[in-house]
């Protein structure tokens, strides 16, 4: 029985160069993959992250649009102007042009 084992040499380890190119081939494949899997999940979590912010930049913008409007009501720009000390006019205003005076 012991003269059935097969011997191994080093011929029969030897790899072709076809098996080179295969398994390189293969190993950059594996780069490849990995490399995009990173940045996939890198653009996703810019994605949320812009998400986050488009939402708390809407939320600010209806809060300033509210306050502009309010501001804008006349009683309270009577109010803004009493904290100033400037009255309303008893009369009308008029407005002198340029041509009438001479």
């Amino acid at each position: 029985m012991t003269a059935e084992k097969k011997s191994t040499t080093t011929k029969e380890l030897r790899l072709s160069p076809e098996w080179i190119y295969y398994l390189l081939f293969l190993f950059g494949l594996a780069l490849t993959y990995i490399y995009l899997s990173h940045r996939t999940d890198n653009i996703v979590r810019d994605i949320e992250s812009t998400k986050k912010n488009l939402i708390e930049l809407r939320a600010e913008n209806i809060t300033l649009k509210s306050d502009i409007m309010k501001n804008r009501l006349r009683e309270n720009l009577e109010e803004r102007l009493k904290d100033k000390e400037v009255k309303e006019p008893n009369r009308a205003v008029t407005l002198i042009n340029k041509s009438n005076v001479e």
